[in-house]
């Protein structure tokens, strides 16, 4: 796994942890602000969290510059019409990664929460399709995912059983009707797939007026109360 930034809880032991992935050419230093406003409220004292970073690759839409990115990005498309499926798939696996190692450290699966941002959001959405323990909740901000690709990851009835645990945890996806980068007709499109294709049963989408290809504030109170509906707090 990459070096990821880390947030330690205000109590000792954590209890609950946020693993949030930033977006295309980001940090994970990028989201630190995240803890900062949620450990302002004393219900998430227990909550510690993590902030990976993502490794530098070769993006082939910025003429191959090696950059942070989760996956390739082929070209500038706000429809995400090209997907770099291997890429996604393999840091899917770094997901899982980081989700195992806190089960090993005790955090119960339902004190899990899986969320990020554009790339980051993209890796969250194949996350609720990938992993094999049922966890606390996912978040996707300006988010998308490549149609089929259940396809790819439930490649057996098998593998789907493993991974069809999180069909019914919370997701919240909130995008900006506004959206040059991730077109807001490719949120609702993923939405809707996630939904009618895949089943999830519990997806709530939010759209945004007037909000571009960023976070507004009205979202991060939405976010934050999803959060806490999520761990019951």
């Amino acid at each position: 796994m990459n070096q990821a930034v880390r947030v330690a809880s205000h109590v000792k032991p954590a209890t609950h942890v946020l693993i949030v992935l930033h977006g295309l050419g980001d940090t994970g230093s990028g989201w630190t602000f995240l803890a900062s406003e949620l450990q302002n409220e004393s219900c998430f004292a227990s909550t510690k969290f993590i902030f990976p970073n993502a490794p530098h690759i070769p993006i082939t839409a910025n003429n191959g510059m090696h950059m942070p990115g989760w996956f390739d990005i082929k070209e500038w498309d706000p429809h995400m019409r090209q997907f770099d499926t291997k890429g996604h798939i393999k840091s899917l696996k770094e997901v899982e990664n980081y989700v195992q190692t806190e089960l090993a450290n005790g955090i119960p699966a339902e004190n899990i929460i899986v969320g990020g941002f554009s790339q980051g959001a993209a890796l969250t959405l194949g996350s609720a399709l990938y992993l094999k323990e049922k966890i606390g909740g996912f978040f996707a901000l300006s988010g998308f995912i490549n149609t089929g690709i259940k396809d790819v990851i439930w490649k057996d009835e098998e593998t789907k059983k493993l991974q069809s645990c999180n069909l019914t945890t919370p997701i919240f996806h909130g995008h900006g009707n506004w959206d040059p980068i991730v077109s807001i007709e490719k949120g609702k499109e993923s939405w809707n797939y996630l939904t009618d294709d895949c089943q999830f049963k519990d997806y709530r989408f939010h759209e945004y007026a007037n909000l571009e290809h960023s976070v507004a504030p009205v979202e991060l109170k939405d976010l934050i109360t999803f959060i806490k509906e999520c761990w019951k707090m």
